[in-house]
């Protein structure tokens, strides 16, 4: 092909060596619970004055999708849907420095009146509210992937963001 470099096979490195030279990537998935209204389930953290979307790291041998259905039903009680559908996917740096990939999926469509949520021990509370009104009470990050999804339960495409930014406002 015109104007692509000739890859040259290289030397067959010892599995052990080639693992070893691979990126180790943290993997985590979550939920977005919400109802007609556009308003989405976040739960507060007993352990600190935050509040997050059911989610959590996945588990050896799993892959992200089961990781959401189990976060969600572990900490909520809820269950996901039959199929999973991706509305966002995030790539950044977990605070260690770490390369992180967030996974965000449709969760179970709730009436907020009337869904029975089932904390865990790690939070202490839940509520409902549209991307809007939870901005000021979320990190910014948090705010803008809030933001994207509930573009995307509109009828929006999935998103692909960095650090929870459009590729489009990082590059």
């Amino acid at each position: 092909m015109e104007g692509v470099e000739r890859l040259t096979k290289h030397p067959q490195l010892p599995r052990a060596d080639w693992l070893a030279r691979r990126a180790r990537i943290l993997g985590c998935a979550a939920s977005l619970v919400h109802d007609a209204e556009e308003r989405i389930l976040l739960l507060h953290t007993s352990w600190s004055d935050e509040w997050q979307l059911p989610g959590g790291g996945h588990d050896e041998g799993e892959d992200l999708w089961h990781t959401a259905v189990r976060e969600t039903y572990e900490e909520t009680g809820l269950a996901m849907p039959d199929h999973p559908e991706l509305l966002a996917v995030d790539w950044g740096l977990h605070p260690e420095g770490i390369p992180e990939i967030f996974t965000l999926f449709k969760g179970p469509l709730v009436d907020a009146s009337t869904v029975d949520v089932k904390l865990s021990d790690e939070h202490d509370d839940w509520r409902m509210l549209t991307a809007e009104e939870w901005a000021p009470l979320v990190h910014p990050e948090q705010a803008r992937v809030l933001a994207v999804a509930t573009e995307v339960l509109r009828g929006g495409r999935c998103r692909y963001l960095r650090e929870a930014s459009h590729l489009a406002d990082v590059r």
